[in-house]
């Protein structure tokens, strides 16, 4: 059994060249048969490989394209969202002034209104007052002429006179 073990490890020159021969036809076995059919399979894959890379770099490069234009179109629609508040605002704000004005406006035409009829109607008093009192002057004339007047008739009638004014006021 020992010699068995030492033929394994021992090196045998015939057997050595004849392995070495059997190795090299293997290889050009290999060569001769199946190189071109590997070498097809490794270019078909390293091409396989090389366009999914490609593919893959310009699926990114669009999606970058995308997402520029994305953030463009957002940084557009936020300024134009700030431009219409801004214009809205300041349509609210003209608005408003606007009603302002014409509430005082309003205001005042009824004041300046309302001042005029106060002072139609206090002449309007004015003017009754002034013809009841010439009435009562021409009343009183009227009654003096009809007879003289002594102190106590005098006084009576101007007592009347102004009892009679004060219930037409």
């Amino acid at each position: 059994m020992e010699a068995l073990y030492q033929s394994l490890v021992t090196v045998n020159p015939v057997t050595l060249i004849a392995q070495i021969c059997n190795l090299f036809i293997q290889l050009l076995i290999v060569k001769i048969f199946f190189l071109d059919k590997i070498k097809a399979v490794i270019d078909r894959r390293r091409e396989a490989a090389d366009r999914e890379i490609s593919d893959a770099q310009a699926a990114k490069s669009e999606a970058a394209a995308i997402k520029q234009t994305y953030e463009q179109n957002m940084l557009q629609s936020r300024a134009k969202a700030e431009e219409l508040l801004t214009t809205a605002q300041k349509s609210a704000a003209e608005h408003s002034e606007q009603i302002l004005r014409q509430a005082q406006q309003q205001a005042q035409q009824m004041r300046a209104k309302a001042s005029s009829d106060i002072e139609l109607e206090k002449k309007k008093a004015i003017n009754e007052a002034k013809n009841e009192i010439s009435d009562l002057a021409m009343a009183i004339a009227g009654k003096v002429l009809e007879r003289e007047l002594n102190p106590a008739d005098q006084s009576r009638l101007i007592d009347n006179f102004l009892n009679e004014l004060g219930d037409g006021l």
